[in-house]
């Protein structure tokens, strides 16, 4: 698996990035949102840039799509998941729209607004809500510390889990542990992951309540 290219930007357009690597040019097809990023870097910036990336293959061939961030990715990633929509699709997505304002939308299952991004109509946006709505939990959507919110992170997956398979809103659950983390910082500093996961679901339920 290519999980990122890093090399020199050798050309950017709208729609694909050229990365000189150990003396390889990669292409990538990346989204506007991520080209206009690109544009903007300057100088040693210029010569040093990585690119998360995400390769398909197909038995008519292989297309490597790039990224600026994990959350741009990690969107990328789910929207093809539903039915319907491609790759090329769900980039022509990211292209209309910033991560964040997506989340924003999807989280108040807005199908006016996500129906109005390029490559989106009322229908398929109904499709992604009931998808993607309990899905997608990103960092700048929350004040979830770093540690629960983070896509890297997985610590508190099985306790998370656990209380969304009793009927909690995964969106609730994320923001009473990162709470909880937070109120109980001293007394869970030094312990056991098993101790602080018993602590806190103990906890969680009874604040869910």
């Amino acid at each position: 698996m290519i999980n990122a290219v890093t090399g020199q930007l050798v050309y950017v357009n709208a729609q694909s990035v050229t990365v000189l690597c150990y003396g390889i040019e990669y292409e990538l097809q990346i989204s506007s949102q991520t080209a206009t990023k690109l544009s903007n870097l300057q100088g040693s910036d210029r010569n040093n840039v990585r690119i998360l990336a995400w390769l398909q293959h197909r038995e008519d061939g292989m297309t490597l799509f790039g990224f600026c961030d994990e959350d741009e990715r990690r969107l990328f990633l789910e929207l093809i998941k539903v039915n319907g929509i491609g790759a090329k699709q769900a980039m022509k997505i990211l292209s209309g729209v910033r991560v964040s304002d997506f989340i924003s939308a999807l989280d108040k299952s807005d199908v006016n607004f996500l129906s109005k991004i390029p490559g989106l109509g009322a229908k398929t946006s109904q499709k992604i809500i009931l998808a993607l709505r309990d899905t997608l939990v990103f960092t700048q959507q929350s004040s979830l510390p770093q540690a629960v919110a983070s896509g890297s992170s997985r610590k508190y997956e099985d306790v998370v889990n656990a209380l969304v398979e009793m009927g909690y809103d995964k969106r609730h659950v994320l923001d009473c542990i990162a709470k909880l983390l937070e109120e109980n910082s001293e007394q869970l500093n030094g312990k056991s992951q098993s101790y602080v996961e018993e602590l806190i679901f103990r906890k969680a339920l009874v604040s869910l309540s």
